[in-house]
């Protein structure tokens, strides 16, 4: 028994940033697909191109302090989603909606909530025409804010 529980604390002491990570974004997408779900659209499932494209585009918001869907540097969702993985043969479409917020606000919960209130990221969230997600998360100090949550979700077709 005693042998069970040190494992158990050795694998949780090991992987902070995974449980920080991956933990709060299936937390989200969890709850998006219950959303989804219950105005009678299927599920999106993960897809790894989507997930790399969100992921490294709100590590960079972080990174350079900016809140938008093109980089500083003239990075859009399109450039972002052709170099991913996730495109590689045939037609594709693509959307994304970006959050941010500190404590309570930037929760897997207060993040689909305040989606679900902007009309422009909600038709994004129960388009039927999407069927794959990736989402992105990275924290740190943001616009003068410390402890922010930078959320991505890139939804997408093919």
């Amino acid at each position: 028994m005693s042998c069970v529980l040190a494992l158990v604390l050795l694998a949780t002491a090991a992987t902070p940033a995974l449980a920080g990570g991956r933990v709060y974004r299936h937390r989200l997408l969890v709850a998006i697909n219950q959303v989804r779900t219950e105005h009678g659209l299927v599920p999106l499932r993960a897809s790894h191109g989507l997930h790399c494209a969100a992921q490294r585009h709100s590590a960079d918001m972080i990174a350079r302090d900016y809140f938008s869907h093109t980089s500083p540097l003239g990075s859009t969702l399109y450039h972002r989603i052709m170099t991913s993985g996730f495109v590689y043969w045939g037609q594709w479409w693509a959307g994304e909606d970006l959050a941010w917020g500190t404590g309570t606000y930037g929760t897997p919960r207060a993040t689909l909530k305040m989606w679900m209130a902007s009309p422009e990221h909600r038709s994004i969230l129960l388009s039927p025409r999407y069927r794959l997600i990736g989402l992105g998360r990275a924290t740190g100090s943001f616009l003068g804010n410390s402890g922010a949550v930078v959320w991505t979700a890139d939804f997408g077709h093919r």
